[in-house]
């Protein structure tokens, strides 16, 4: 059994409300992808966007899917307010800075584009890089207790890589799952689980 780690805030120990076995990643992955159609597409779509290096009508189109993707169509016409040229940039900017391995400073340049929360600058910064990238959004940090800002986001990808590490070396997951498994994909379960343990819905 896997617990998301105690937390200590104000002077006091916090502990997370929150456990999940190996055995249920597999449905929780398989629900994830239900639920969130289009995944494997957009990734593709970011794949490309970084390979052409950011042209500016297909930055617009990738932010548009992850919006879309995120059940977000809300934020499009206003994010797109900033311009392609600035979509661009923000997006090659961050793209550099996961690279690096700064990636709660590519959330905070994400997070410079107009209405564009923490919750959907993580979620575009996972399509950019699924193996580096987490999504923090609303479910995750009301169940678990992450903050929303820079910090909270690296606490909980730190998090993340800690259990994918513990679950790459367990024996109750499939050789092929546990080998193929990303960061991004634990997240997407914790977020199934804290979802399921809430009865909410996103």
């Amino acid at each position: 059994m896997v617990t998301m780690p105690v937390l200590q805030l104000d002077g006091a120990f916090s502990f997370i409300r929150i456990s999940v076995a190996p055995s249920e990643f597999p449905a929780l992955l398989a629900g994830h992808r239900m639920q969130y159609k289009g995944t494997d597409e957009v990734e593709s779509c970011a794949g490309q966007l970084i390979a052409a290096d950011f042209p500016l009508s297909a930055s617009t189109t990738f932010i548009e899917r992850v919006c879309r993707w995120g059940r977000g169509a809300r934020h499009i016409t206003r994010v797109n307010a900033a311009g392609g040229a600035r979509i661009a940039h923000s997006l090659r900017s961050a793209t550099e800075a996961i690279e690096a391995g700064h990636v709660a400073d590519a959330i905070e340049e994400l997070r410079n584009l107009p209405h564009l929360g923490l919750s959907f600058a993580s979620k575009v910064a996972r399509f950019l890089q699924p193996k580096k990238c987490v999504i923090l959004d609303s479910v995750i940090r009301s169940h678990l207790g992450y903050v929303e800002s820079k910090e909270g986001y690296a606490e909980f990808l730190r998090d993340c890589f800690q259990l994918l590490h513990m679950l790459r070396q367990s024996p109750d997951l499939e050789a092929s799952l546990r080998d193929g498994l990303r960061v991004c994909d634990v997240e997407a379960a914790v977020f199934m689980k804290a979802k399921e343990k809430k009865n909410v819905s996103s």
